[in-house]
């Protein structure tokens, strides 16, 4: 059966593609931090993509339940859902059920379509796409507007998200490059699991963060630290901790979890 021959881009908007990827190449790769510049992340994707919102979801360690987070978004979270929590399920909502898949979703219209009923959005259009590490969807990069999206804005949020999940992974590895207390850590690891290579143990974020904790523990025992005094560095690291979500929470960006 023969295909159809396919209708070419205009010079035009092949010109116009290639801006906008360029753009979005260039700004992921100005970003010395990720973590800690997701919102802003956010807002430059909204307005990349004539975006009315853009969010950024992404799965955290621990907990009984693989959940998403809302960690950013490009503008204050309306009134009556601040405080609640916004976290969705793998295979619950829109972002979740990418995040199930692995796959876009793009929605012309959400008020006409099967999901009208499970999206926090009710009219409009919108785009989730995942956020890939290592071959896994770390998260999910949402966009939406009152405009119908198009396919070559799915195309070209499918590449922000990869983009995203590069950058992320990369900030994360060159952290722990620049950290001798983390060179000794996984040292440590490897020796103690020869089965395991330098590579796969530094991917596994969950697990290094446990490796890291342990050897803070070992380190100071090894100082001559007591019990107290260790308890007291714990409370230190959880304070700091707090004091970052707090900051994040004033800007308006990060949902209480």
């Amino acid at each position: 059966m023969n295909r159809p021959p396919e209708t070419p881009l205009p010079a035009h908007a092949h010109a116009e593609l290639l801006q906008r990827l360029q753009a979005l190449i260039a700004y992921v790769s100005r970003r010395r931090q990720v973590e800690g510049d997701l919102t802003q992340i956010a807002a430059d994707t909204a307005s990349m993509f004539g975006a009315e919102a853009c969010s950024i979801m992404l799965f955290k360690d621990g907990g009984s339940e693989l959940r998403l987070h809302l960690t950013a978004r490009s503008r204050p979270l309306p009134k009556e859902l601040r405080g609640q929590g916004l976290s969705e399920a793998v295979g619950e909502g829109l972002a979740g059920r990418v995040a199930a898949s692995g796959r876009a979703l793009l929605v012309a219209d959400l008020a006409a379509s099967e999901f009208a009923g499970i999206s926090r959005h009710h009219t409009g259009s919108c785009i989730c796409a995942p956020i890939p590490v290592a071959g896994r969807v770390r998260g999910v990069l949402n966009l939406s507007r009152p405009q119908p999206f198009t396919h070559d804005d799915l195309a070209l949020a499918c590449i922000a998200g990869l983009l995203l999940g590069l950058a992320l992974e990369l900030a994360r590895i060159q952290g722990l490059l620049r950290s001798r207390f983390a060179h000794r850590a996984m040292a440590e690891e490897l020796r103690e699991h020869p089965e395991m290579d330098a590579g796969s143990l530094g991917a596994d974020a969950g697990r290094m963060a446990r490796v890291l904790g342990r050897t803070f523990f070992r380190e100071l025992r090894s100082a001559g630290y007591g019990s107290d005094h260790i308890l007291t560095a714990a409370t230190e690291v959880i304070g700091e901790l707090g004091r970052d979500i707090g900051n994040s929470r004033k800007a308006g960006t990060v949902a209480d979890d």
